[in-house]
């Protein structure tokens, strides 16, 4: 029986960053050096095992670098290799600061069922105890398993498979930096072979959304901003001067700006700029209220605000009518 066909994307990050030294695992960036085209997929043979690779061409930058046209090449260029039956599934490299804004966004626009897998490190490639090998190698693993057809898009980090939706970074440089904080793993790459899947999302995604992004050159623009201890409005009236069509606030608690922040999102309201409030601590739901309501606002979930971001921007592609945009938000 032949073996999966599977692409892989590279886009940079530190799993294909090379240090000074192989005690370099912290200023690694700094070096401006990459692996070779080739050499990250020459340095697991074992991936001969379980697929037939193929590498794809795609700009390489680290994950902070990424821009929202970025993303919109990335979707196109899947939906391409799909389209054309090139691959079974595909694995994306990408770095980790921004792992799950890609994965979230892709997971909402992508219109295939086949499996896409992103994966990263938290070490170079060229550290001592390197992880981006082995993370590798099992997120091949899951996008050759005909259970990952049809999961959305997943991530693979540190032998855990997580939903696109749930996935967070949660540690700078811990090799175990990424969680699920409200429900955990979707399952695991184990160690003996296994890909074993425990439980699955009831979020709609990928070829069940309304979101195509298929003639768009670019998003809406959507700001975030934090709120915090004497926080005022200066932030917001800047965003609104530069253009944005939605603001996501980072509040407090149970998603509560200052004073003088809602004083400025009424302002904002008023020019037909989109408010939505999120939290800033990592876990739990924002709920709209019908003060919310009443004054435009939207609320997000259980989004963090980076994700609401980009919920944000698709939804204002399409509607800038506030209770669409929240059906959105409890559906995605």
């Amino acid at each position: 029986m032949p073996l999966p066909q599977i692409a892989l994307i590279l886009t940079g990050g530190t799993i294909d960053s090379v240090g000074a030294d192989r005690l370099d695992l912290a200023w690694y960036i700094d070096n401006n050096k990459r692996l070779d085209d080739g050499e990250l997929v020459g340095a697991v043979p074992e991936l001969a095992t379980v697929a037939e690779v193929e590498q794809v061409a795609f700009r390489r930058l680290p994950s902070h670098a990424l821009v929202d046209r970025d993303w919109l090449d990335l979707a196109g260029l899947l939906h391409g290799i799909f389209e054309r039956g090139e691959a079974d599934g595909a694995v994306i490299t990408h770095g980790t600061n921004t792992l799950e804004e890609t994965a979230y966004f892709l997971n909402l626009v992508l219109k295939a069922d086949r499996p896409v897998v992103l994966v990263g490190s938290m070490r170079p490639a060229s550290a001592l105890g390197a992880d981006g090998y082995l993370n590798l190698f099992n997120a091949v693993r899951v996008a050759a398993d005909p259970a990952s057809r049809g999961q959305g898009v997943l991530a693979v980090m540190n032998d855990r498979i997580y939903g696109a939706r749930d996935l967070t970074k949660t540690a700078t440089f811990r090799v175990e930096a990424f969680q699920g904080r409200d429900l955990g793993p979707l399952g695991f790459a184990d160690a003996d072979g296994q890909v074993r899947y425990y439980h699955r999302t009831v979020m709609p995604h990928t070829t069940a959304t309304e979101f195509d992004v298929s003639g768009l050159e670019s998003l809406p623009r959507v700001d975030v901003v934090l709120s915090h201890a004497s926080a005022d409005g200066a932030m917001i009236d800047a965003c609104v001067a530069a253009g944005a069509r939605g603001i996501v606030c980072a509040a407090t608690g149970a998603g509560r700006p200052t004073p003088a922040q809602d004083e400025a999102f009424d302002r904002a309201g008023r020019q037909g700029v989109i408010m939505c409030l999120s939290s800033r601590v990592g876990s739990g739901r924002v709920v709209r209220s019908p003060s919310l309501r009443a004054r435009g606002f939207v609320a997000a979930d259980n989004l963090q605000p980076w994700k609401a971001r980009v919920l944000m921007a698709l939804a204002l592609s399409v509607t800038s009518d506030p209770d669409t945009i929240q059906r959105m938000l409890d559906t995605y």
